[in-house]
């Protein structure tokens, strides 16, 4: 499953909850990096991350695709 994420989340796909506004995310600077960083948004908050604990909180959180309320459902259009 986490390589299905993990390419998902390369393709620019949101992760998120919208009742909890918990989203993780690739930036689209970070689009054909070697060691991309991801984002982590939480009330408010960001937070850059590595691809290895966006996908540990995308499975722990149980975050499914979503909207983002800035980006829409891919941050790479």
């Amino acid at each position: 499953m986490h390589k299905l994420v993990e390419s998902r989340l390369l393709a620019g796909f949101i992760y998120g909850d919208s009742r909890t506004e918990e989203y993780v995310y690739l930036p689209g600077s970070e689009l054909g990096s070697s060691s991309p960083v991801l984002v982590y948004e939480q009330n408010g908050s960001r937070e850059d991350i590595p691809m290895e604990k966006a996908l540990e909180i995308i499975e722990k959180r149980s975050l499914r695709q979503t909207t983002h309320p800035l980006f829409g459902r891919n941050t790479l259009q």
